[in-house]
């Protein structure tokens, strides 16, 4: 009979490739003209380049990254590369600059640092884990991901925690949202006493909503396109929710905005507020901090009087600041991932023999099942309780025959024993 190509190669050679845009070679306007609308878009694109088995997106307002299992790492980055480079419409030069990409080893370790803060703007914020994982759920639902990823993102999940847990290298402002609260309290000196509307009821703006509560003894305004969604989180923090349409009344007296929403367009433009600054007229100026992805706020407001608008590129002098303080818990940090790197290296090369064991132990199986079947007819005479335990002996058989040889097979794949990988498919082969 032929032999099964599973049973030939024992172990197929995967390369794990990230291809990444970040807040760390590239501004805001870049990661907005790259960035995914459509993450049903994404994963065709992804799924159409050649030998790319599984994938995952991660897009936040601080990178676009993608993860890709594929049979040749090198080619399947270059591709990917130019997939991030033909989205920026005129941008391709700046992209080519600013887009960074890791293979195997140096791709989980980038993973393990994603999770574990240490790639964040600021450091250690706690907000990375819930965007990796809920990327991943994307994929999975997307059935764009497999063995490799799945065990890759369910460990680099569980490290990031560890790390915070041993290393407290969350403590302070730990993500974009709490430190655009930390920005807003820089320039007014203090929250207590201002009046506070954060449009948008999502994840950031959830954060921001709750680091506010903290630092301010007047309520809250929350606005939301879904205003069951901004009455929700208002009731939540004993604020009052607010219409998108009615928007401008609470603008007319209020000292902060914070913009967290996810619109395609912009919310809030010059025009709009024209009429807005002419209403405040002796009110001290409205300090807008827009942290959405894309920018939901016109970048030319920043030019009106009256008027201090931020984005996301000017919380990095506080996330330098923060860097500085926490270096001595992310060295630490960096010990845990050297460890883990390894336990989970070796864990992926143990399972990468999944696919010839199952195909062999399946075989196993089947010829069990027909010499069982071939005996028990020869011995027509056993009853129902003979015939069970005659199946149960041959099954317990040959399972204490082969598991020590798949522990052995798994063993060596971990260790690299390249001579005993090529031995075992070959002892198989006839197998069938």
């Amino acid at each position: 009979m032929d032999v099964d190509p599973a049973l030939q190669t024992g172990v197929r050679p995967l390369d794990i490739v990230n291809v990444r845009l970040t807040h760390k070679t590239a501004n805001v306007p870049l990661l907005e003209a790259v960035s995914f609308k459509e993450k049903a878009n994404a994963y065709v694109k992804m799924r159409s380049i050649e030998g790319v088995s599984e994938s995952v997106l991660i897009q936040t307002c601080n990178r676009i990254e993608l993860y890709l299992v594929s049979e040749n790492g090198d080619k399947t980055a270059k591709s990917a590369v130019e997939l991030l480079e033909n989205r920026a419409y005129g941008s391709a030069p700046e992209v080519c600059k600013a887009v960074e990409y890791s293979i195997n080893h140096n791709a989980v370790r980038h993973l393990l640092r994603v999770t574990s803060g240490l790639e964040s703007m600021v450091i250690g914020e706690d907000q990375v884990i819930n965007q990796v994982w809920n990327s991943f759920l994307e994929a999975q639902k997307s059935q764009a991901t497999g063995p490799v990823l799945s065990l890759l993102f369910n460990r680099a999940v569980k490290v990031g925690w560890r790390v915070r847990r041993e290393t407290c290298i969350n403590k302070g402002a730990v993500s974009v949202g709490s430190a655009a609260v930390a920005l807003a309290e820089k320039l007014l000196t203090s929250l207590k006493e201002k009046k506070i509307l954060i449009m948008g009821a999502g994840e950031t703006g959830t954060l921001v909503a709750k680091a506010m509560a903290r630092r301010c003894l007047n309520p809250l305004f929350v606005a939301n396109r879904t205003y069951e969604r901004a009455l929700r989180l208002a009731q939540e923090l004993g604020g009052k929710a607010v219409m998108f349409d009615k928007l401008g009344e609470v603008l007319v007296d209020a000292d902060v905005l914070f913009c967290c929403t996810s619109a395609p367009h912009y919310l809030l433009t010059k025009e709009l507020l024209s009429h807005l600054i002419t209403a405040r007229q002796n009110k001290e100026e409205l300090v807008i901090i827009d942290i959405s992805n894309p920018r939901n706020i016109e970048a030319c407001i920043k030019d009106m009087s009256g008027i201090k608008l931020y984005s996301i590129d000017d919380l990095t002098s506080i996330a330098k600041q923060n860097k500085l303080k926490r270096q001595k818990n992310a060295e630490n940090a960096c010990r845990i991932i050297d460890h883990e790197i390894t336990v989970l290296e070796r864990a992926l090369k143990a399972d990468s023999t999944n696919g010839f064991v199952s195909k062999m132990l399946s075989n196993v199986e089947e010829i069990r099942q027909r010499e069982l079947c071939r005996a028990l007819i020869m011995l027509d005479t056993l009853d129902e309780r003979q015939k069970k335990i005659v199946d149960q002996l041959t099954s317990i058989l040959l399972k204490q025959t082969f598991l020590p040889v798949v522990e052995n097979f798994r063993r060596a794949a971990e260790n690299n024993d390249v001579e005993l990988i090529k031995s075992v498919p070959r002892l198989f082969q006839s197998i069938g």
